[in-house]
């Protein structure tokens, strides 16, 4: 039972773990990429429905209520769920006779799809997101980043850009060495964001900001690109969102030798060491300036180690791998 099939509008969370079973785990391995929560290439699904034994639908959307349909009886569907999908239709549509195991990427997720969509408990196991560790795994470029803090992603506004700058601004306001950088795409390039009234009034505001103050230079404006090389520059990765499934960002950080700051939301506690989460702003801005002096080789190897520990990629897959067989097992059995 090695053919296993992906199948998603945005395969970007798990690319890393299907190549890893793929060449590590020897998994024939195939991809239906869907352009839409609904939309795909229903030729190109039923081909996989003929040669898969293994149905695994990345996000729980559409693709699940279409491959709950066609599959066949020998097939096995497990469903990765995140967050996104727990307040749309979709949940509502699980034929759970069809799947046989839905993955929650944290023990929020799994609880949360318990208490608002309702998922049985029993149809559901915990699966962390995994972290290819050896990609982060980069010498800093200076000791500077200890004055450099970072946040990925920006869009949408429950990011909380603003409260990233807010944080800069007051340790800027003590140690002009401090920098933002701001890595991932502009607001404007999604429509959905920049259309949105209340969206781009929260953009605008924050770029005007920064435009008018004094420490303009000193945010730094990136592009997409390779997040591993960029994190060689970083010592703090922010994560400040109003709310998160996982937040994998601050994660790659600690693997890349970065702090995680994180500012408290439901679930961060059962993702991250308690000593990385701050119940108000006021608290990172203190551990930031405080740590500077101590923001050294021996300090970051725990950062490496829990996330190896934790999110290591090789284990991720040993349980996926696992949980695949003991499934197949389970069936024969019964």
């Amino acid at each position: 039972m090695k053919k296993i099939a992906f199948i998603g509008h945005d395969l970007k969370f798990i690319n890393h773990i299907i190549n890893f079973l793929h060449e590590k785990l020897d998994y024939d391995v195939r991809i239906d990429e869907w352009t839409g929560h609904e939309v795909h290439d229903e030729t190109k699904s039923l081909e996989i429905v003929e040669w898969a034994d293994i149905l695994f639908c990345e996000w729980g959307l559409g693709n699940v209520v279409w491959y709950q349909k066609h599959k066949k009886d020998h097939q096995k569907l497990f469903v990765r769920i995140h967050r996104f999908e727990m307040n749309t239709k979709y949940p509502q549509m699980f034929d759970y006779d069809k799947i046989d195991k839905l993955l929650a990427i944290s023990p929020y997720i799994f609880e949360e799809f318990f208490r608002v969509a309702k998922v049985p408990r029993e149809k559901m196991t915990v699966i962390y997101n995994a972290v290819d560790t050896e990609r982060f795994n980069k010498p800093k470029l200076s000791e500077d980043v200890k004055f450099n803090l970072g946040i990925i992603g920006i869009v949408p506004k429950l990011k909380r850009l603003d409260r990233a700058v807010e944080i800069f601004e007051t340790l800027y306001e003590k140690d002009n060495r401090y920098k933002l950088f701001i890595k991932g795409k502009h607001p404007k390039e999604f429509g959905w964001v920049w259309n949105n009234t209340a969206e781009r009034a929260h953009y605008d505001a924050v770029f005007e900001k920064i435009e008018n103050a004094p420490y303009k230079k000193n945010v730094i404006f990136e592009g997409w690109g390779d997040v591993s090389e960029w994190l060689r520059k970083i010592g703090y990765v922010l994560s400040v969102s109003d709310y998160e499934s996982f937040h994998m960002a601050p994660i790659e950080g600690m693997a890349s030798g970065a702090f995680p700051v994180v500012l408290r939301r439901e679930g961060v506690n059962t993702i991250f060491p308690k000593q990385y989460i701050f119940n108000v702003m006021p608290e990172i801005q203190d551990f930031i300036s405080n740590g500077n002096s101590s923001y050294n080789d021996e300090n970051i190897k725990p950062l490496k180690k829990f996330v190896l520990e934790n999110y290591g990629l090789e284990s991720v897959c040993s349980n996926l791998n696992a949980l695949f067989r003991n499934t197949v097992e389970k069936r024969i059995n019964i």
